[in-house]
């Protein structure tokens, strides 16, 4: 863990070196990450294995043949730990604290923004309904509403986050936008701030970055997802590696617990026992009996 520790302060350190005026020429992932250096940093601290080229298609989160040649549930958990409540140990990751990162001012800009209008009165209606229900009514009415458009299309900027009454009031964003706006409209359905999760995550079939609502209810941490309509079980899940998660104004890290080896012990053996056959045992007396007598044979 002191590995994993040092590591997250040296991406932090990272992040904060590089300047916001550079991030226009750089992707995504760099923008969010502050520059190639720290994404390798933090891809080979993850162990990250590429993927052959051509073994996706890749395309926005818009549901649009997203993952055409990809296989997106798996029939068995990965994991079957006990959920942690106090943080994301999503995707098959430990989430490691961080006193703050590059992303906080854009975080509490858009957590702080409360959803507002028919999106407000619709999330209010879900209250009375099972958890359940509510994740999936919230789910399904942010991704039929709003329409994937990539920030430098939208904003001539890498990366903005937009506020969730924005992103649905003009019913285009990319795919933080979805994911905020599913979290503010879940707190107006009465789900707690503890337990929604806007998470930053590479996706390894894609290639590509991507973000992403997770929410712990029931026992699970469950996916939702801007490219379906269907909750899935985050541990299933195995194409995504967090980068960053934000809730309730904490922020995390995320790295891999390696396993060790099995130590093997060799087993002490006892020697085995020889038993010598009647023909050698008669031979062995005869030599004994001749020593004695002084003759030899």
């Amino acid at each position: 863990m002191e590995k994993l520790a040092s590591a997250s302060l040296a991406l932090t350190l990272s992040l904060a070196a590089c300047p916001s005026a550079a991030l226009a020429q750089f992707s995504k992932s760099e923008a969010i990450l502050g520059a190639p250096s720290a994404l390798s940093l933090l891809v080979a601290q993850q162990n990250g294995a590429p993927l052959a080229p051509g073994a996706y298609r890749p395309s926005g989160p818009s549901g649009n043949g997203l993952l055409t040649n990809a296989v997106l549930t798996y029939p068995t958990p990965a994991s079957s730990s006990p959920i942690a409540l106090d943080r994301p140990n999503i995707f098959g990751s430990v989430a490691l604290a961080l006193p703050h990162s590059p992303l906080d001012y854009r975080w509490r800009k858009v957590s702080r923004a409360a959803v507002g209008g028919a999106p407000a009165a619709y999330a209010s209606g879900l209250r009375h309904r099972p958890l359940l229900d509510r994740l999936e009514a919230v789910n399904r009415y942010v991704n039929a509403r709003v329409t994937f458009v990539d920030d430098r299309r939208q904003f001539h900027t890498a990366d903005l986050w937009s506020a969730a009454s924005d992103t649905l009031r003009s019913g285009r964003g990319d795919c933080e936008d979805y994911a905020i706006a599913k979290y503010q409209m879940l707190r107006r359905a009465g789900v707690s701030d503890r337990d929604l999760y806007l998470v930053i995550v590479k996706d390894l079939v894609r290639r590509a970055d991507h973000a992403v609502l997770v929410v712990r209810a029931e026992g699970r941490m469950l996916l939702l997802d801007s490219g379906a309509d269907e909750i899935a079980d985050a541990a299933n899940a195995q194409d995504y590696r967090p980068v960053l998660s934000f809730a309730a104004g904490k922020v995390w890290t995320h790295g891999y617990q390696r396993s060790q080896p099995p130590l093997t012990i060799a087993q002490a053996m006892p020697a085995p026992i020889i038993i010598a056959s009647l023909d050698d045992q008669r031979s062995r007396n005869a030599s004994l009996r001749a020593l004695s007598t002084g003759f030899s044979r």
